[in-house]
C-alpha cells in the first residue's frame, strides 16, 4: 500500500506518515493513536474531501487524510444504561418516600418500572451498536430527556399536574388501555430482536443495508417508535398529566424526524403513526 500523510485538524496531533503493507483501517488508526497518544474512539478520519474513513476499502488509493480529535468519549451501552436508570432511581425514590396517595398510581408506577426494567435488558442482551463510543456530552443531552422529563412523571404521585378529563372516564375502559400497553411493549421489543437478527445477518453475510420487512415494518417504517408511542398514549390515558403530555409531545416529535430520515434514507413511504395514513 505505501505511505500515507497524515494532516491534523486538532492541535494535539502532530502531523506524521504512516506506513502500511495493506489498506488496513484497525492498522491506521493503532499506529494514529499510539502516535498522538489519544483513545482510538477519540480520532476521526477522512479523506482530503472531506469523506468519512472507517473501511479498509475506504482506504484504497489514499496517500493523504486528516485527522481529528472528536473528543471524550463514552459507550453507546454505557450510556444507555445510565440513561434508563434514571426514571427507575427517581420513580422509586417518589413514590415511596414522598408519593400523597400511593395506591391510587400503583399501576402507573409499576408501567414505569416494567418499562424502563425492559429497556434495561434490551440494551445488554438484545442491541447492537455500529458504533463503540459517543461524544460524552450526549450522555448530558441524552440523560436529560429521561431523568429530567421523564422522572417528571413521578410528579403525578404527589397529585401535581392532573388533568381532568371527564369524556376519557366515560368512554374509555382503562383495563382495555392497560392490555393495549402489554401488547404494545411486547411488540416493541419483539420488533428490537428483529432488528438485531437482521443486522447480525447483514454483518455475517456482508450485505448492504436494506429496509427491514416482515410483521409491522410491512405498515410503518420504524414499528419501535409507533409501539413506544402507542405505549405512552396508554399511560397518558390511564391518567392524564401534563408532564406525561409533554414527555409523550417531545419524544414523539424526536422519534418522527428519525423516522423521515429513514424514509429518505430508504426511499420508502410506510407510515408513521396511524396505518396508511399517517
Amino acid at each position: 500500500m505505501g505511505s500515507i500523510k497524515v494532516n491534523p485538524r486538532s492541535k494535539n496531533i502532530k502531523p506524521t506518515t504512516i506506513e502500511l503493507v495493506k489498506p488496513d483501517y484497525n492498522a491506521l488508526v493503532q499506529q494514529l493513536s499510539t502516535h498522538s497518544k489519544l483513545n482510538k474512539n477519540r480520532l476521526r478520519i477522512t479523506s482530503i474531501n472531506g469523506k468519512l474513513i472507517n473501511k479498509n476499502e475506504e482506504l484504497l488509493d489514499q496517500t493523504e487524510v486528516y485527522v481529528k480529535d472528536i473528543g471524550p468519549q463514552i459507550g453507546w451501552r454505557t450510556v444507555y444504561l445510565i440513561e434508563y436508570f434514571g426514571p427507575i432511581l427517581v420513580h422509586y425514590f417518589i413514590y415511596n418516600y414522598l408519593a400523597q396517595n400511593p395506591i391510587s398510581y400503583k399501576l402507573i408506577y409499576q408501567m414505569n418500572l416494567i418499562h424502563y426494567g425492559k429497556r434495561e435488558i434490551e440494551n445488554v442482551l438484545v442491541h447492537k451498536f455500529s458504533n463503540s463510543t459517543m461524544p460524552l456530552f450526549n450522555l448530558f443531552k441524552n440523560s436529560f430527556h429521561y431523568w429530567v422529563l421523564g422522572g417528571s412523571l413521578s410528579l403525578m404521585y404527589l397529585d401535581l399536574g392532573n388533568l381532568s378529563i371527564p369524556q376519557l372516564e366515560k368512554y374509555l375502559n382503562p383495563d382495555y388501555i392497560f392490555y393495549i400497553w402489554v401488547g404494545a411493549e411486547f411488540f416493541n421489543a419483539v420488533t428490537h430482536i428483529q432488528l438485531r437478527l437482521l443486522g447480525d445477518k447483514t454483518v455475517r453475510k456482508g450485505l448492504p443495508r436494506t429496509p427491514p420487512s416482515g410483521g409491522f415494518f410491512e405498515i410503518f417504517i420504524s414499528p419501535n417508535y409507533t409501539m413506544e408511542i402507542y405505549g405512552w398514549i396508554c399511560v397518558f390515558l390511564l391518567n392524564p398529566n401534563i408532564f406525561t403530555l409533554i414527555f409523550l409531545a417531545v419524544g414523539a416529535t424526536q422519534m418522527y424526524f428519525w423516522s423521515i430520515k429513514k424514509q429518505q434514507k430508504y426511499g420508502t413511504k410506510k407510515s408513521f403513526l396511524i396505518p396508511f395514513i399517517f
